[in-house]
């Protein structure tokens, strides 16, 4: 793992990052990787992401979802747009294998809990080009080791379900951030970034192209995105579903304006039951919050990824040096 944005004296937007950075400063949530690198028998770079709230069987929480553009396979979204809330941890994986995250849920929950019906959630972006999609790598087990491994420190980048991501014209994956809203109140973002095109990148105002050239082969316009934004303000589904909606904000001023094949998603939860007045002060600073966690996630897991040589070609890791001079020279 390199160096994470904040690590080289950069910043974005106006509010300040609580202690870790990291979505996991929202008390009771930990994320625990498991990362699948081998070549034998074929080429994988894959993983699973686990995103675990306290005691979530027992004490679901408020949550919403938003799409900005469908071309996705998650499940479980449609529960929680129908009774706002989620039972389950949420676990990120390839496209192909949500089958296996769906059933490593069942398996591991039913393990601890009695039920008759369960829902699931499973998010997931393409890492067909730096892995072999179709090998069946991700088993049920991985995902019970992955909510095991689960702890409020956990690195980023090339890893766990981002193993096999890029972003951007480079190498992708995990990344995550965290703002400090008023009275003490905490939001964070965990990405799995799997988007964009490299003619389209631009970060802090910089655009990528006027300075490095792309670290991946192919030419990618296609690609994912998935955003999950945790706080401990208590909030009811419908406002969790507007502040979902506005982390998308946070891709356009990356560059990205969207593509035709491109899913992207937002899972937005709240760990304490209730809702705050719907005032200008309160959702303003809501919206700011969750377009900057989103926005240094994203730069995370771009500038955290390391090189990785796959299925179909080399991913090289976005080099940073160019967006610390063109800054300095401001």
């Amino acid at each position: 793992m390199r160096k994470r944005f904040r690590e080289l004296n950069l910043t974005f937007g106006k509010l300040f990052p609580a202690e870790k950075n990291l979505i996991t400063d929202v008390e009771q949530i930990k994320v625990g990787h498991v990362t699948l690198y081998y070549d034998k028998p074929s080429i994988i770079r894959t993983g699973v992401t686990a995103i675990i709230p306290e005691n979530v069987f027992e004490k679901p929480v408020t949550a919403a979802c938003a799409v900005l553009n469908g071309f996705g396979k998650s499940v479980g979204l449609m529960q929680i747009e129908e009774l706002g809330q989620i039972q389950t941890p949420i676990i990120l994986t390839n496209t192909l294998s949500v089958g296996a995250g769906f059933q490593g849920l069942v398996n591991y929950m039913s393990k601890k809990y009695s039920f008759r019906t369960l829902n699931p959630v499973v998010c997931e972006c393409n890492d067909g080009f730096l892995n072999d999609i179709l090998y069946p790598a991700v088993r049920v087990e991985h995902v019970a080791q992955a909510i095991d491994l689960a702890s409020e420190s956990f690195e980023l980048g090339s890893v766990g379900a981002g193993t096999g991501m890029t972003c951007f014209g480079f190498k992708g994956g995990i990344g995550s951030s965290s703002r400090i809203l008023k009275d003490n109140f905490v939001m964070g973002s965990l990405v799995l970034a799997n988007f964009g095109s490299y003619e389209d990148l631009c970060i802090l105002g910089k655009k990528a192209s006027d300075f490095v050239k792309p670290g991946v082969e192919k030419k990618q316009e296609f690609g994912s995105i998935i955003i999950l934004i945790a706080t401990n303000l208590p909030l009811d589904s419908r406002q969790l579903k507007r502040i979902a909606r506005h982390s998308f904000l946070a891709l356009g001023m990356l560059g990205a304006p969207g593509y035709h094949s491109s899913g992207d998603v937002c899972i937005a939860f709240s760990t304490t039951k209730g809702y705050v007045e719907e005032t200008k002060e309160n959702f303003d600073l809501l919206f700011r919050a969750a377009v900057e966690c989103t926005y240094e996630a994203i730069c995370d897991a771009l500038f955290c990824a390391e090189d990785i040589e796959g299925f179909l070609g080399k991913a090289k890791a976005m080099p940073v040096e160019w967006v610390i001079e063109s800054t300095r020279r401001d």
